[in-house]
């Protein structure tokens, strides 16, 4: 469980502490820790005296403002042996990662590489591999004569939060480090991850889901029952073909969580593997849950309601879970196949998810802010064409709604479906990783200062 106290913000807080700044990802959940180095002649320390005044708002302006980083590898010897010691992208990539870890509410940083001893060609050349995994930029010039540019900003790189969080540089491989990819394709010694997202090829389905209880239950899902409507009407819908769905059981998404201390990962739901069977049916028996999700039922009844999730193609199961305890249920799904894509003219990859949290000691805001975010980096993670989340909780349903305007989600407008009246909800990739929600948030609308009270 979560410690009672916070966690350092400051690289120096890290220092004197036993905190590491970050774990890697499943599977390697590797610490990182910070050390105090001896001091190094021409530090600057964050910020450069020189901070052009907020109402300048050009690009040069607004990268100046950045606060700055200086990697220094060379303080001796030949050229040779300093161009041999230079850092790789794998190593500036964990650099990058802890200062967003410490500095999360910066947009950029400037990265100045600084080697006294090899020249420029090494610099140069790491610049350049930065840039081509688009983890860096050039600083951007400045607009007039009057700013006036210095050689420091000649050889500094702005990094990008955005293009860091949405896997930029990520050395693990083609997927961001974040969002691992096991298939059932892998157990017959095929890496999909060594070939390109299979190209869009349309067919057309019935819209909504053959997910629901069996007739023989003594209580009928709304969320069933509204998808059961769409497929009773015969609506087509033309998309994309689905590719193949993660193995039952595997990690789809993992990542380090500061402020608690904890992983918060998320497995793909297996239909035969009697915990995630019992979690599944015990949480949707407590009365708290069934009040939303209205999905009692017997131990045989759920299984065959995952079953017929595990053979949609527009849907996936998930658990989720922080550190090795599950907590939580998520069904995430491609909304153009949905009943919600009736209502608004869905993108070929937008998608959307509901979810519900089983375990009460894992309710809390400190707790939502983890997983909420979480959930919806890997929906834009999974596939980078996904350029839309969306959600239709109920227009009354205060509480979900909050977390959603903290989170990035806006509101489009009020959609009667047949289960209820809900607020159709949603957020842009752009919105997303331009606030990059990733830490313990303020409670307000994403991004301003209109304050919110979230409840659960």
């Amino acid at each position: 469980m979560v410690s009672s106290t916070k966690p350092p913000r400051s690289f120096a807080a890290y220092a004197a502490s036993s905190d590491p700044v970050l774990k890697l990802p499943h599977p390697y959940q590797t610490a990182y820790h910070v050390q105090q180095a001896a001091a190094v002649d021409g530090s600057t320390g964050w910020y450069h005296l020189r901070r052009p005044a907020d109402a300048n708002n050009t690009p040069w302006a607004r990268a100046r403002r950045n606060p700055a980083v200086t990697v220094r590898w060379s303080q001796g010897g030949d050229a040779a042996a300093a161009a041999a010691a230079a850092p790789t992208i794998a190593q500036l990539w964990l650099l990058v990662y802890a200062v967003f870890t410490v500095r999360p509410a910066e947009e950029a940083f400037r990265l100045h590489l600084d080697d006294r001893d090899a020249g420029r060609g090494a610099r140069d050349r790491l610049a350049r591999q930065l840039m081509a995994v688009g983890l860096a930029v050039p600083h951007p010039p400045a607009a007039s004569a009057a700013e006036g540019s210095t050689a420091d900003e000649d050889a500094e790189l702005l990094i990008s939060r955005s293009a860091f969080w949405q896997g930029a540089g990520s050395p693990f491989g083609p997927r961001p480090a974040w969002a691992p990819e096991q298939h059932a394709a892998d157990a017959i010694g095929l890496d999909l991850s060594a070939y390109p997202l299979p190209p869009p090829e349309y067919v057309a389905s019935v819209a909504g889901s053959s997910s629901s209880l069996s007739s023989s239950s003594s209580s009928s899902s709304s969320l069933a029952q509204a998808q059961a409507q769409a497929q009773a009407q015969g609506a087509l819908v033309w998309h994309p073909r689905r590719r193949t769905k993660p193995a039952p059981g595997s990690v789809l998404y993992s990542r380090w969580i500061p402020h608690l201390r904890e992983t918060f990962s998320m497995v793909a739901l297996d239909v035969g593997d009697q915990e995630h069977v019992d979690l599944f049916h015990a949480w949707q028996n407590d009365p708290r849950v069934s009040q939303g999700w209205n999905l009692t039922g017997s131990r045989e009844q759920h299984v065959e309601y995952l079953r017929r999730v595990a053979e949609d193609a527009h849907q996936l199961a998930v658990l989720a879970r922080f550190d090795e305890t599950y907590f939580a249920y998520f069904e995430v799904y491609w909304a153009k196949e949905d009943p919600i894509g009736a209502y608004y003219p869905a993108g070929d990859y937008d998608r959307g998810r509901h979810s519900l949290v089983g375990d009460v000691r894992y309710r809390g805001p400190h707790r939502v802010s983890a997983w909420w975010s979480s959930l919806m980096h890997y929906l834009f993670l999974d596939d980078p064409r996904t350029g839309c989340v969306v959600g239709e909780p109920k227009y009354t349903n205060t509480p979900v709604l909050m977390y959603d305007l903290i989170h990035g989600f806006g509101l489009e407008k009020f959609i009667d479906m047949p289960h209820k009246r809900s607020a159709l909800v949603r957020c842009s990739r752009e919105r997303f990783f331009q606030l990059c929600p990733l830490d313990d948030n303020d409670k307000v609308m994403g991004g301003t200062g209109l304050g919110l009270v979230p409840k659960l």
